[in-house]
């Protein structure tokens, strides 16, 4: 369930950079709420692998692939949290993590059964609007 986590940890940091950050709440407090939804629908989707109704192909992404993802994310912590970081610059890391992980396309290495297609398809086109909102 690394994509939960990955997800999870996106919302912490976003959580993190609204508290230093105040200036740009809306943009965190958007983000804070679409990590959410990602990390509880990947909860779902993992769920669903069990049942037999999704299925995850690998592909190209690979498990350490996204451990290095989570742990640059991570190691973004320290120097917001020391005030080491300026605004322009969480905005910038924000930026650069978000087109990485769009770039990849998570989301489609899930396949499920038609009656979560709709599910699947707005978490895709909803990661998409996001590149090009912002």
């Amino acid at each position: 369930m690394l994509f939960h986590e990955l997800e999870k940890t996106l919302g912490d940091v976003y959580v993190l950079f609204a508290e230093k950050f105040p200036e740009h709440n809306n943009l965190w407090q958007t983000l804070i709420k679409e990590e959410q939804e990602h990390a509880e629908a990947v909860r779902k989707l993992y769920q669903l692998t069990y049942k037999g109704q999704a299925l995850f192909d690998e592909g190209v992404i690979k498990a350490e692939g996204v451990q290095s993802i989570i742990d640059y994310v991570k190691d973004t912590c320290d120097p917001a949290k020391l005030g080491k970081l300026t605004a322009k610059q969480a905005l910038m890391i924000t930026h650069d993590i978000e087109k990485s992980l769009i770039e990849r396309d998570l989301f489609s290495h899930f396949r499920v059964s038609f009656q979560f297609g709709d599910m699947l398809r707005c978490l895709r086109e909803g990661s998409l609007n996001d590149l090009y909102d912002n």
